[in-house]
C-alpha cells in the first residue's frame, strides 16, 4: 500500500528543478531506489542519516549543496525552509475492520467526551472515526491547530492539540513513544493506547518512577559548578535563545555554564568537555526517554533549570511548540 501510494504522489509533481534533495524517514529507506528512479531525471541526491520528523529538514544543507528544491517525505511542513520544499506525509489509510476496531474499543471503555490524537500516518483517518463515534453518542472535543501540529496531531516532543484536560485521551497509533510523552504532561487524564495494527489496546502508566528520577537528576545539578548547555542544529529543535537565556542564569547563580552545539546530540561528541552535568534544549526526549543511559553526566530539561535554586517550582515536561 505504501509503494503504491508513493509512485501516485510522486507522479503528481511536476518538478523541473535540478539538481533536488530528497530526504525520507527510515521506515520509506527500503522504497529509497524506487522514489530515485522516479526522480531521475531530476538529479536527485538522498540524505541517508536518520529523519526523526519534520524538525530534522535537510533544506538548508541542500542548498549549501545546490540544490533548487527540497522534497521532504512522510511529514508535514513545521517550519519555514530557507529552500522551496514539498512536503508528502504518507497516510496509512484504515481499513473498514480496522475502524471498527477502533470504535469497539473505545465503546467498551463507556465514555460520553474524549480527547482523540493521532500521528501523521493516521490523521486523513480521523473524521472518519469522529463521525463513528458520534452515531455511538461519544462526543471527540475540540483540539486547536498551530504552526507545528494540525487539530487531533501530536508530535512525540509536542502535545498541545490537546486544550481539553480531563476528559481521557485516546490515542491511535502503534508504540508508545508519542503516547508517553501524553502520559509525561496529561498526567491527570487516563491515556488510551489503541492500535489498529496490532489490534491492541493499552494504558499508559506514567509511575512515580519518572518523577523520582528526574527530581534526582535535579538534586545532583544543585550542586555542579559547570553547566554544558545542549543545543541541536536541527531545524525544528533549536532553541538558542533560550539556551543563552539559561546561560545567563546559571551565572547569575555563580555557576559556570558553556553553550555545546551540535546537529545529533550524543555522548560521545561530548567526551572531553569538562562540565559537571547538562542542560539539554534540543529534543526533550532525550532527557525522558534515554537522560540516564544516554548520557555519562546528569541531565535535565530547560523547564527543570529553575527548580536549581527555587524549590517550590511546578515541575514541568519541557516540549517544544510554536509558542516558543
Amino acid at each position: 500500500m505504501i509503494k503504491e501510494q508513493l509512485i501516485k504522489e510522486i507522479k503528481k509533481l511536476k518538478i523541473i528543478e535540478k539538481p533536488i534533495g530528497i530526504q525520507i524517514p527510515e521506515g520509506l529507506k527500503q522504497y529509497s531506489e524506487i522514489i530515485l528512479e522516479l526522480f531521475k531525471e531530476n538529479e536527485p541526491i538522498l540524505f541517508v542519516d536518520p529523519c526523526y520528523g519534520a524538525c530534522d529538514s535537510k533544506d538548508k544543507v541542500a542548498k549549501d549543496l545546490g540544490c533548487k528544491l527540497l522534497v521532504h517525505f512522510g511529514h508535514y511542513k513545521m517550519n519555514i525552509p530557507v529552500i522551496e520544499t514539498i512536503y508528502i506525509p504518507i497516510s496509512y489509510e484504515l481499513s473498514k475492520t480496522e475502524l471498527d476496531f477502533i470504535v469497539s474499543e473505545i465503546k467498551k471503555l463507556k465514555l460520553n467526551k474524549i480527547n482523540l490524537v493521532t500521528t501523521i500516518q493516521y490523521l486523513e483517518n480521523i473524521k472518519t472515526i469522529i463521525e463513528l463515534l458520534l452515531k455511538e453518542n461519544i462526543i471527540v472535543v475540540e483540539s486547536k491547530e498551530s504552526l507545528r501540529v494540525k487539530k487531533h496531531m501530536i508530535l512525540g516532543c509536542d502535545a498541545s492539540t490537546i486544550i481539553n484536560q480531563t476528559e481521557p485521551i485516546i490515542f491511535i497509533g502503534d508504540g508508545v513513544f508519542h503516547a508517553n510523552n501524553l502520559g509525561f504532561i496529561n498526567n491527570g487524564q487516563d491515556v488510551i493506547v489503541i492500535s489498529p495494527i496490532s489490534k491492541s489496546v493499552q494504558k499508559i502508566e506514567i509511575t512515580d518512577t519518572f518523577l523520582r528520577k528526574r527530581y534526582a537528576a535535579i538534586g545532583i545539578c544543585k550542586h555542579a559548578n559547570k553547566f554544558g548547555i545542549l543545543v541541536s542544529t536541527k531545524q525544528g529543535q533549536i532553541r538558542l535563545a533560550i539556551a543563552r537565556n539559561i546561560k545567563k542564569k546559571l551565572e547569575e547563580n555563580g555557576k559556570k555554564a558553556y553553550i555545546l552545539v551540535s546537529d545529533y546530540v550524543k555522548q560521545e561528541y561530548l567526551e572531553g568537555i569538562k562540565v559537571d552535568c547538562y542542560v539539554n534544549t534540543a529534543c526533550p526526549r532525550l532527557v525522558y526517554d534515554d537522560g540516564t543511559i544516554a548520557f555519562k553526566k546528569p541531565v535535565i530539561s530547560v523547564t527543570e533549570v529553575d527548580l536549581l535554586f527555587d524549590e517550590d517550582k511546578e515541575l514541568k515536561v519541557d516540549q517544544i511548540t510554536s509558542d516558543i
